[in-house]
């Protein structure tokens, strides 16, 4: 069976199940199983494959064909440039997420170099994020630290942390959001500015019922009551603690929200200073931004 043959097959598959994305995914899953590029496989169009490349493309195809997404298949998602480990344990990194490495450099990079700042990435996940901002922010002034619920998704970014040669800069905590920082007061000790990033689940039970490749993926890492705003909540209340152990340390948070949860959010941290919206590159309303 040549490349053509093998790719019209599986677009065929794919398309029959109503993937969206067939063409590029049948692709991509290729380059993958014969570790060549997408041009090359375009290229050489009538290359012969061998029995073993064609078995597993079709298995391959066969789990993408059931919705099951490309990166829990390869287990590589590129996140800002870099290429990040994936898998079932984790979310599956999203190119909206990277707005957040956008605004900690651009619109905080300033009050980042005045003090001491430590970085909280709140629900950690893949890591992606804190492993980003370690990698761009290089001040020795800045400490990082990471939160996760999850045993199993600490372990994939710490897996990812050493991949990026960061392992010993970020410091992995297990625990519920800022539970494990509130354990523990010397983590605070360092800072003067606190910068939280919290990318937390924000979807509602009706959302990812209405959408299939999501179910695939860890709902501790989807869910958040009936109007997603449950961890947030949550977060708030645990915001308000940390001000009462050091009521001088200056608070950012940055998360990510759906369009239709602004009200909401704001009137979760109607305590905070500011709460600015920023859009995404769809002009949905995306990222808040708040100083507390």
């Amino acid at each position: 069976m040549s490349i053509n043959q093998a790719l019209t097959s599986a677009y065929q598959k794919l398309n029959n199940k109503k993937i969206n994305s067939a063409h590029l995914d049948a692709e991509l899953l290729l380059s993958f199983v014969i570790k060549k590029s997408r041009e090359y496989i375009l290229a050489h169009s009538n290359k012969k494959l061998t029995l073993t490349q064609i078995k597993k493309y079709n298995n391959l195809i066969k789990q993408r064909a059931k919705n099951i997404p490309i990166a829990y298949l390869t287990h590589e998602k590129e996140f800002y440039g870099r290429k990040f480990y994936v898998d079932e344990r984790v979310l599956v990194p999203r190119p909206e997420t990277e707005m957040f490495i956008d605004i900690v450099e651009t619109r905080h990079g300033a009050s980042l170099r005045e003090g001491k700042t430590t970085i909280i990435d709140i629900g950690t996940g893949s890591g992606c994020i804190i492993i980003t901002l370690a990698k761009e922010l290089q001040n020795k002034n800045i400490k990082f630290l990471a939160t996760d619920i999850s045993k199993n998704a600490l372990s994939v970014a710490k897996k990812n942390a050493r991949l990026h040669n960061v392992n010993k800069k970020i410091k992995f905590l297990h625990g519920n959001l800022l539970e494990p920082i509130l354990k523990n007061k010397n983590f605070l000790l360092h800072a003067s500015n606190l910068q939280l990033v919290a990318n937390l689940p924000y979807l509602t039970p009706t959302q990812i019922k209405n959408s299939p490749s999501i179910k695939h993926e860890p709902k501790l890492a989807l869910t958040a009551g009936k109007d997603g705003l449950k961890y947030y909540r949550e977060l708030s209340a645990q915001i308000k603690t940390l001000q009462k152990l050091n009521p001088k340390i200056k608070i950012t948070l940055l998360c990510e929200i759906d369009p239709v949860q602004v009200k909401g959010i704001k009137k979760i941290f109607s305590f905070a200073k500011n709460v600015e919206i920023k859009k995404d590159l769809a002009d949905l309303n995306r990222i808040p931004i708040i100083k507390i």
